[in-house]
């Protein structure tokens, strides 16, 4: 019989998820900037989110349709939910930094409702050109 205090399991695993996401966005950044694109290149923004409750996902949701479009789908896999999330139509642009702090916040947010931050694509429709986090390894 386990005497692991569940909380402190989870606390450990959205820390490893974090620092996942984090050594990500450093290698993706990384891809980018041998491209062609820069500070002032129109990028579109795609996300995804995960979790078991479909509460706690409409709420994530709600909470990021401020800034940005979103949808809620529930996952192939039963039990899970899923929040989509785009700056289309609409653009942004990035530096280095701003890409870093977004993934932390979303790394931040999606916990504190207890879901997961999983991937996002940053796309240069004007340079045909699109990078994606899921494919990137990380050490962690």
């Amino acid at each position: 019989m386990s005497t692991e205090d569940p909380q402190k399991t989870w606390e450990e695993y959205y820390k490893n998820k974090k620092i996942q996401r984090m050594e990500e966005a450093t290698k993706l950044w990384a891809l980018i900037s041998e491209s062609e694109i820069n500070d002032e290149t129109i990028l579109a923004l795609d996300f995804l989110h995960f979790g078991t409750s479909q509460e706690n996902i409409k709420e994530l949701a709600t909470q990021l349709s401020e800034n940005y479009g979103m949808e809620v789908v529930s996952g192939k896999e039963e039990g899970y939910w899923y929040a989509k999330g785009t700056t289309r139509p609409h653009g942004l642009t990035l530096t280095k930094e701003q890409h870093s702090g977004w993934v932390e916040f979303m790394s931040d947010v999606a916990q504190s409702y207890a879901c997961v931050f999983s991937t996002w694509s940053l796309e240069a429709p004007s340079l045909g050109l699109k990078y994606d986090s899921e494919k990137i390894e990380s050490a962690s």
